[in-house]
């Protein structure tokens, strides 16, 4: 059973109250590729991150994720994750 590693960039918002909302997650091909749109995210909003995530498709079971950027303002947990 191979394992799959998908790249996501999850950009977040500020809300009213300097409150820091999450934004839809979008997965791209590449690690490059997450960077990059987690950079040009970050100029339009907040912030945003990338990370990859290794899963196993059959089971669902998944690696704790992998921070591979991290853009503009975001949560400070979400730094902890990777």
């Amino acid at each position: 059973m191979s394992k799959k590693t998908f790249f996501v960039v999850q950009p977040f918002e500020m809300q009213k109250g300097k409150k820091l909302k999450a934004g839809v997650p979008m997965e791209v091909r590449s690690a490059e590729e997450a960077d990059r749109k987690a950079q040009r995210l970050s100029l339009s909003k907040a912030g945003a991150v990338a990370f990859s995530m290794e899963v196993e498709p059959e089971s669902g079971d998944a690696e704790p994720p992998v921070l591979i950027g991290s853009y503009g303002e975001v949560p400070e947990d979400v730094l902890d994750a990777g």
